[in-house]
């Protein structure tokens, strides 16, 4: 495993025991929606956009492997209710702009 930068000015040790304890899911997705928001560019990350990321990548996990997160997961349950609400195909692709139908 790679290690973290050590740098006096970044509290990685803050970031990193966030993943302490990894009962849900939202905590992996949740970082991967904000380091996708940085690629991007983008320096203030609107909370409906980072939500909408947030499903966008759990999407194929959920719909086309039929991975369950659990039943107290609350990713899971929006994914399966967007299926419902937006009648969208259960093999939507991300690249297609999936999390952007989710950030309207």
């Amino acid at each position: 495993m790679t290690s973290l930068p050590s740098n006096p000015a970044l509290p990685i040790h803050l970031l990193a025991s966030c993943f302490n304890n990894t009962s849900a899911t939202y905590k992996f997705y949740w970082f991967i929606s904000l380091i996708e928001a940085v690629e991007d560019g983008d320096h203030h990350i609107n909370k409906q956009v980072l939500f909408s990321r947030m499903i966008a990548s759990a999407w194929y996990t959920v719909n086309y492997f039929s991975v369950s997160f659990g039943k107290q997961d609350q990713l899971q349950r929006a994914i399966e209710r967007m299926v419902e609400i937006e009648g969208l195909s259960i093999d939507a692709k991300k690249q297609t702009g999936l999390w952007i139908i989710f950030s309207r």
